[in-house]
């Protein structure tokens, strides 16, 4: 091993664990409720079935029932009858939404605090660096949007477009 994959492993490491701290307190909830309520933001007004939510939190079907029924018991997804009459679907109530961006504000402070020690031509060197590296890390469609769960979408929109979206579509998918 060398130095630069430890140091990327043990900055990777951090960074999760402060991330998962980060929404998780946002979210006042632990493990994969912010990365649900960051989902369910990203698809806006647009129900998700659990089957769909569970593939991109990468979840069990019973563990994202679970989930559900725990958000749903304070307030902050409400369960509708989908469009086919036999699949429920989910949508953040208004609750749910201001906590699902408050999990959103809370990553991306910790996240830009954590680069604050880079200045502007940094900055764009490590995404520059980071864009590939994350890229190699989709083997489909289905995984880029496990990457993306908890992402901010419209940051990369607004910027030169996603790099997981983008490997994906290279893919074929």
């Amino acid at each position: 091993m060398t130095r630069v994959e430890n140091v990327l492993g043990a900055f990777s490491l951090a960074v999760s664990d402060r991330q998962a701290a980060a929404t998780e307190g946002a979210a006042g909830a632990s493990a994969s409720a912010p990365a649900a309520l960051s989902t369910l933001l990203t698809y806006g007004g647009r129900d998700i079935s659990i089957d769909r939510l569970r593939t991109i939190i990468g979840l069990s079907h019973s563990a994202t029932v679970r989930l559900v029924d725990r958000l749903s018991g304070v307030g902050l997804v409400e369960r509708r009858r989908g469009a086919d009459g036999r699949e429920l679907s989910l949508r953040l109530t208004s609750r749910g939404r201001g906590v699902a961006r408050r999990v959103h504000r809370e990553r991306a402070e910790l996240l830009s605090s954590l680069l604050s020690p880079l200045d502007a031509r940094q900055r764009r060197e490590l995404e520059a660096l980071l864009a590939p590296l994350v890229a190699k890390l989709v083997a489909g469609r289905r995984e880029a949007r496990n990457i993306c769960r908890l992402c901010n979408h419209g940051a990369c929109e607004r910027a030169s477009g996603c790099p997981v979206d983008s490997a994906a579509t290279a893919l074929g998918e």
